[in-house]
């Protein structure tokens, strides 16, 4: 019989990226100073912060999040597999239950479950939103598989997982082509073009059950409702992962309105691997020009200055559904991140689910820093596509 293990919450390591930075700390706002959507950036600037812009409720979200010892990477195969060139990488984050928090859904659901994959091997970097105590990780068997207990009330759990693949080569097809020159009697061949044979990724839970394929899991951002009852959703993010100079990773936290009838987020800014290297904050509504528009401001940990954001939101689905079909859905946000002289380094893109007392909202997106010029030892072998 398999033995539960609770894992304690403890700080994430960091991570950092800088790009950009200023002399010192911004001198604290007066009422006229405080950002609004008709000003580029709507009024944020590019100086430095206390961390987590002063606001402990945003530092608490870190603590929201566990680091995970997977004992899986004590395998000498794991340890191959992180440094080989010929293996491709993946960041994969799963949350199940409540996206926003409802204090009505009284009756528990079972989440218990597993993550498969066909080849290779799963490393489980972080606890999302889990309960000491009710929500438990099971021992490691099998570097395919990833098993758990988890039960969900008025919020949701989550886990995420870097997986590794390794390249194993195939072709699109096995004819070899011969080709003779007519003058010169010398032969060619041609054969098509090779691809890493394809694996899948299975997300099995009771209420809710779903395969990947390969490709699915570079650029991955979905929301599945499973029940019309507690409004229970399935949500998943993956982004293929390189060893090159491409930072990449995800954000999340809250969205929705403050007392007073404005829009804002805040969240963190996670990197490679799941660590938290930074927090984001900002605000979002339909400005002057009638245009639903998003700002916002990325510190890292220690509150320098990294990136301003910029975009636009949307509901999901058209215009045209119902307004039902509307809160269900949530929405998008799509925009860019620029450094302190506002020229772009990087795009982001996701999703939110607003609500109407700020804490109780959620967001959660994809960032990706543009690449500089890379040079052949550091371009990634078997990537499937660059996309966020």
């Amino acid at each position: 019989m398999l033995k539960r293990i609770a894992l304690p919450l403890f700080a994430a390591a960091l991570l950092v990226w800088a790009v950009g930075c200023s002399d010192s700390p911004a001198e604290p706002q007066t009422e006229a100073d405080l950002p609004n959507l008709n000003e580029d950036f709507g009024g944020y600037t590019a100086t430095d912060e206390a961390p987590g812009f002063g606001d402990p409720d945003l530092v608490a979200m870190e603590g929201e999040e566990a680091e995970v010892d997977d004992e899986i990477l004590n395998s000498g195969q794991m340890q191959d597999w992180l440094v080989n060139p010929r293996v491709l990488s993946f960041h994969f984050r799963a949350l199940w239950g409540q996206l926003t928090y409802d204090s009505t859904v009284t009756t528990p659901t079972s989440w218990d479950g597993s993550l498969t994959l066909s080849r290779g091997g799963i490393i489980t970097r972080r606890l999302i939103a889990w309960e000491l105590n009710q929500d438990f990780l099971l021992p490691r068997t099998s570097r395919e598989v990833v098993e758990w207990q988890s039960t969900t009330t008025v919020h949701h759990d989550g886990l995420a997982f870097d997986l590794l693949i390794p390249w194993v080569t195939t072709y699109d097809s096995t004819m070899v082509v011969d080709t003779i020159d007519d003058t010169t009697f010398d032969t060619t061949y041609a054969v098509d073009t090779i691809v890493p044979e394809p694996f899948t990724l299975t997300f099995e839970t009771g209420p809710y059950t779903r395969t990947f394929e390969m490709r699915e899991l570079a650029a991955l951002d979905t929301v599945v409702y499973v029940d019309d009852v507690d409004s229970n959703a399935v949500v998943f993010q993956s982004y293929q992962t390189f060893r090159n100079v491409c930072p990449r990773g995800v954000l999340a936290g809250r969205w929705g309105y403050d007392e007073e009838g404005n829009g804002i987020f805040k969240g963190v800014w996670h990197s490679r691997f799941g660590y938290v290297s930074g927090y984001v904050e900002g605000m979002f509504g339909v400005n002057d020009e009638k245009k639903p528009v998003f700002y916002g401001k990325w510190i890292d940990r220690s509150g320098q200055f990294e990136g301003l954001l910029a975009g636009r939101y949307g509901l999901h689905p058209s215009t045209n559904a119902s307004e039902n079909a509307k809160q269900r859905a949530g929405g998008w946000l799509d925009g860019k991140i620029f450094d302190a002289d506002e020229n772009e380094i990087g795009v982001l893109k996701g999703r939110f689910k607003s609500h109407v007392n700020f804490p109780s909202g959620w967001f959660q997106a994809r960032w990706k820093l543009h690449c500089a010029e890379l040079s052949e030892d550091d371009e990634t072998t078997g990537s499937l596509e660059d996309a966020l």
